[in-house]
């Protein structure tokens, strides 16, 4: 039997007798229609966010200029702007706008990939202690004053460690329940943010309490190409791997022993969703510090435009348009902050501070 055609996992709504109510669904060449408008309408407006993104911040670029400029290196144009204009562009903007587009993107297939595994839609990328252990891991590396690379080394390292952890606890108890291996989770969640209070409290006040500080609150602002190489390679191998299995991830929706039945080894999938949704968010999460509800909120918005199937939800979310709209957003915000900062007067204290992070929350990057 064809494994494609394996049933989807329908989040259940339980009405006010109690049960589940019907959920309405479209012919499967309705749902193709549906599922190809959708794709190409959020592709148009990727490109468009892309573009306009490039348009914010202290120096205005004409939209004319700008394609000039990122067409140069391939049309070999001979240059008629400033050179300040192409380092904006090639050095600042372009590495912070792709790397929004990759975490972002990580971060959504990650939690569309375990909401299907676990069949919770409250599942997110952080679930197994991922983002506590890489929280900690570049915390302790601040306090040693360590360097931008020591900190995303000991971050990733932290991150794979709590992972590992995590399943270490869940098979002392010599149990294959999804379940336990989610409280096992929690309590290295747990574990990873008490050991970063304790960091917390031993740094200096004046100058590591920050840095810790911003760095979990995530941010874009010190993207680079180096960081977009370190993050593409992850999420680039996860997304083929994960490809190749997505009818049966698919399956697992429908639960263990339909998939079976479909032919499927059940836990070898489990093994590659969790290990390629774990690579993914430790890989993000080293870079751009801690960044929330992207990997909740973007899963279900994907299928409330293309349905419950794991492929197209991941299509979808790897698509990047809220991706991008929140790598323009960071821009937005932080040329608003500092403007704000400025035309108030604050110095750099709990005033500063108060303002990027309510901005930072609202952009999702906290």
């Amino acid at each position: 039997m064809n494994i494609s055609t394996a049933p989807s996992f329908l989040w259940e709504i339980s009405g006010e007798n109690g049960g589940a109510e019907k959920v309405n669904r479209l012919s499967p060449n309705a749902e193709k229609n549906r599922f190809r408008i959708v794709f190409g309408i959020l592709l148009v407006l990727l490109v468009i966010l892309f573009l306009f993104s490039f348009s914010v911040g202290r120096f205005r670029i004409p939209i004319k200029e700008l394609i000039d400029i990122l067409l140069s290196p391939i049309l070999n144009t001979a240059p008629y702007w400033e050179d300040t204009l192409q380092r904006v562009i090639f050095d600042v903007r372009l590495p912070r706008i792709v790397l929004a587009i990759l975490a972002g993107g990580a971060l959504s297939l990650s939690g569309v990939s375990y909401q299907t595994l676990f069949k919770n839609p409250m599942a997110s990328p952080d679930l197994l202690g991922v983002s506590s252990g890489a929280g900690f891991g570049a915390a302790l590396a601040m306090l040693f004053a360590g360097t931008w690379w020591q900190i995303q080394s000991s971050a990733f390292t932290f991150g794979i460690l709590a992972v590992g952890l995590a399943f270490l606890v869940g098979n002392k108890f010599r149990s294959s329940s999804m379940t336990t291996l989610i409280l096992a989770g929690i309590a290295v969640s747990g574990m990873f943010n008490a050991l970063l209070s304790i960091v917390k409290i031993k740094a200096d006040t004046d100058s590591v309490l920050p840095s810790i500080t911003f760095w979990l609150m995530g941010s874009l602002g010190r993207a680079s190409k180096d960081d977009v190489y370190f993050l593409l390679i992850p999420v680039a191998l996860s997304l083929v791997i994960l490809y190749l299995f997505r009818h049966s991830i698919n399956a697992l929706a429908a639960g263990d022993e339909s998939a079976r039945t479909l032919g499927v080894n059940v836990q070898l999938t489990k093994i590659v969703v969790i290990v390629c949704a774990t690579f993914m968010t430790v890989s993000t999460v080293s870079v751009c510090g801690i960044i929330g509800w992207i990997g909740v909120i973007i899963p279900h918005v994907s299928r409330m435009l293309v349905g419950a199937s794991f492929p197209k939800c991941a299509a979808v979310t790897v698509n990047g348009v809220v991706t991008i709209d929140i790598g323009g957003g960071n821009i937005i915000t932080s040329t608003i902050t500092m403007n704000a900062i400025r035309e108030l007067g604050l110095q750099e204290g709990k005033e500063a501070y108060a303002i990027i992070k309510a901005t930072t929350v609202m952009v999702g990057t906290d």
